[in-house]
């Protein structure tokens, strides 16, 4: 049985690898990793060329990667959310499944899994991709999201900035509660002078926020590989 795990984040070793990793580790079949940022797949030109023939006409990478995910039994996705979807890699690489999709539907009975990390958005990313690969034919069985490490943390001026992600998604913005403070509680302290897109004020208590540190985010990476392993 073989299991392919694909990656939709540009960051090395990042918590979006690092759970595909996870979930394809735990079903103790063949597993292949690949992250799409080192390899070169485009969006589709939508050229209809593929309509008949299930062949992408585009000469990139997506060429031998379709046949990986032809010969794969479960499929294991991942992409960190960026401007509350899906990566551009994750959105090109499932945009072009669909030349797999037309008349035959090739990808009818594979398993997969789906997994979205990221700040917010993260359920709403995870639940678009799994519909995605259902409609291609993939019996979604899981779904999971973490929380990442904002890009603010890293940026290098993320605790003076009146604009960081956190200041984006405040009430005062958003109208909404996305629960920032108390998702990175621990990791980050927004100071009373912090003023959304006014005065950025905030302190970070660590800069980075690993999944590896969750035990009970990496048991569910396990137990959705232990799912496909039921099932293939």
């Amino acid at each position: 049985m073989k299991v392919l795990g694909v990656s939709g984040s540009p960051t090395k070793n990042s918590n979006t690898d690092v759970l595909v990793k996870a979930v394809l580790d735990a079903t103790g079949a063949e597993t292949e990793f690949i992250k799409l940022s080192e390899i070169n797949v485009g969006p589709c030109i939508a050229c209809m060329k593929c309509v008949h023939t299930n062949v992408c006409v585009v000469n990139d990478d997506f060429r031998w990667l379709s046949e990986k995910v032809i010969e794969a039994d479960a499929i294991v996705i991942g992409s960190p959310t960026y401007y509350g979807a899906a990566s551009a890699f994750m959105k090109a690489f499932i945009e072009r499944l669909y030349s797999k999709r037309h008349l035959k539907l090739l990808l009818s009975g594979k398993v997969a899994v789906t997994l979205a990390v990221g700040v917010a958005a993260e359920q709403m990313v995870a639940q678009w991709m799994g519909d995605a690969l259902g409609a291609g034919g993939m019996e979604v069985v899981g779904t999971m999201t973490a929380k990442g490490t904002p890009c603010c943390f890293v940026c290098g001026s993320g605790e003076t900035c009146a604009f960081a992600i956190w200041n984006v998604y405040s009430k005062e913005l958003s109208g909404m509660d996305l629960g920032i403070e108390k998702a990175y509680e621990g990791y980050l302290e927004l100071l009373p002078d912090n003023k959304p897109y006014v005065n950025g004020s905030a302190r970070f208590l660590r800069s980075y926020r690993s999944v590896k540190d969750e035990p009970d985010v990496m048991a569910e990476a396990k137990k959705l590989g232990e799912l496909i392993k039921e099932r293939i």
